[in-house]
């Protein structure tokens, strides 16, 4: 009840942590009059063309990732619903991937279903695939973030608005308390206190040096207990070159977000040794606005923002000759994508 209580309380105060409902209600309406404008409902379908719905619901991850080279992206194979897990491992021996590796949905979000499987053991107890999934190498590289890339049709070189950097979930020992312990003095660990008892299991009780850090959750969403921090201040002219080249490889991308991991921060100012782990359309957030420094409405203010970019680049492509899609095929998608979301 104490925890209950208090996780309450943290939501409360830390708007980070509110439904994506309340803090989109400016958004919603703030589309409302853009879709009047633009005399569509579906407008941003044309901010990707290249993207199934422009990449606002039911975009392949995979299909994304295909188009960028090797050298910028982690192993990666589809997995169609169905495939039981005996096909899994015959397609990591084929594609030699290694573990860990990371299971996810083709057409998922915000980190739900995702999945990191450490061995032969992890991967046999996991079902029959109910939606189709992409298996993914694990990167373990320790720099994580998020880069927001955006370019008008005609430019040459795209912008880069958001740069969110991730800090995981973790815990320092002090030679005497148990992680969970430990965990509980954590207000993110708090909010996801039920998911850490079931992926940590018996090692909740383990008691860790004074000093020693502990990564609680490896995957870097911030409704896993992932800190978003600030890290506009990284933007420069050669991260926006380096981005408008990788995003050329992109058939039809003009808006989005890269989530990617790095061996550094200096590697990933250099452009070295970086492996982008997702493609995101219209989807996608300027995620640094959930740094718990950023007031609601200066968030607010940024999502307005890039929405009224979303409506730029689609004027912009519906004049060079694009079509939104039909109301009927926009709804058809929404509900295999929807059907998709269920089963995962």
């Amino acid at each position: 009840m104490v925890v209950t209580a208090k996780n309450i309380w943290i939501k409360l105060t830390k708007w980070e942590f509110w439904p994506t409902c309340i803090v989109y209600i400016p958004v919603a309406i703030y589309y409302t009059w853009l879709a009047l404008k633009s005399r569509s409902c579906f407008f941003f379908s044309l901010a990707n063309p290249g993207m199934e719905m422009g990449g606002l619901y039911g975009a392949s991850k995979f299909k994304q990732l295909c188009q960028l080279s090797d050298l910028h992206k982690p192993k990666t194979i589809f997995c169609a619903a169905g495939t039981v897990p005996e096909q899994l491992t015959e397609a990591l021996r084929k594609f030699d991937i290694n573990f860990p590796l990371i299971l996810k949905p083709d057409c998922g979000e915000r980190g739900k279903g995702v999945v990191l499987i450490r061995n032969n053991d992890d991967l046999a107890r996991q079902p029959t695939l109910q939606s189709n999934c992409v298996i993914q190498e694990y990167i373990d590289y320790p720099f994580e973030a998020g880069v927001f890339y955006y370019r008008l049709p005609g430019e040459k070189k795209g912008h880069i608005p958001s740069i969110v950097l991730k800090e995981f979930l973790s815990v320092t020992g002090d030679g005497k308390s148990r992680i969970i312990e430990l965990a509980d003095k954590n207000n993110r660990a708090l909010l996801v206190r039920k998911q850490l008892l079931k992926s940590l299991g018996s090692s909740v009780d383990e008691v860790l040096n004074a000093g020693e850090v502990k990564i609680l959750e490896s995957i870097g969403n911030h409704n896993r207990g992932t800190k978003f921090l600030d890290g506009r201040h990284l933007i420069n002219s050669e991260l926006e070159q380096m981005f408008t080249d990788i995003s050329a490889q992109l058939a039809g991308f003009y808006y989005g977000r890269y989530d990617l991991r790095a061996s550094s921060l200096e590697d990933f100012l250099q452009g070295r040794n970086i492996k982008i782990l997702e493609v995101n359309g219209v989807n996608a957030e300027p995620a640094h606005i959930y740094d718990p420094g950023i007031r609601l409405l200066t968030g607010i203010g940024t999502l307005l923002r890039h929405w009224n970019i979303i409506y730029s680049i689609s004027k912009l492509n519906r004049i060079s000759g694009c079509t939104t899609p039909t109301f009927k095929d926009a709804v058809t998608h929404y509900k295999n994508w929807k059907l998709s979301v269920k089963k995962q």
